[in-house]
């Protein structure tokens, strides 16, 4: 597994932000850690009202993280990614629709070959839509 910071630049409190994530928690912690994160700054949906497990974080510790090796990722990664962190096989149908190379706008043509280079086995990214 990886780690991953999304390109989605949002200002707060003066700051431009994105989210910093990973289907593993342990190597998620692990890079916050390294790029000076303190661990109550986690966002837990177990414990407060956020849809996926991620850290908000500043461009410089954006910068910090790809330079430790986190993956800046896409709009459409990053909802991929999210969509199996959280388990949401009916997001990734949204994905694989907008993948769909037979169709005349497909922006995320790219994700299923992005996906399995980091692993992710095509079978069970691309569910059967029922």
């Amino acid at each position: 597994m990886s780690v991953y910071v999304d390109a989605a630049i949002h200002p707060l409190r003066g700051r431009l932000m994105c989210h910093m994530f990973s289907p593993d928690l342990e190597e998620l912690h692990f890079m916050a850690d390294l790029i000076g994160m303190e661990r109550r700054w986690f966002q837990d949906p177990s414990r407060m009202k956020v849809s996926w497990p991620h850290y908000d974080i500043d461009q410089t510790l954006r910068l910090r993280a790809i330079g430790f090796g986190a993956i800046a990722c896409d709009k459409y990664q990053t909802v991929a990614m999210a969509a199996i962190i959280q388990g949401r096989l009916e997001k990734l149908q949204n994905i694989r629709a907008l993948a769909d190379p037979n169709r005349a706008f497909a922006p995320a043509a790219h994700v299923p070959d992005w996906l399995s280079e980091q692993g992710f086995p095509q079978g069970w990214i691309w569910p059967e839509v029922g």
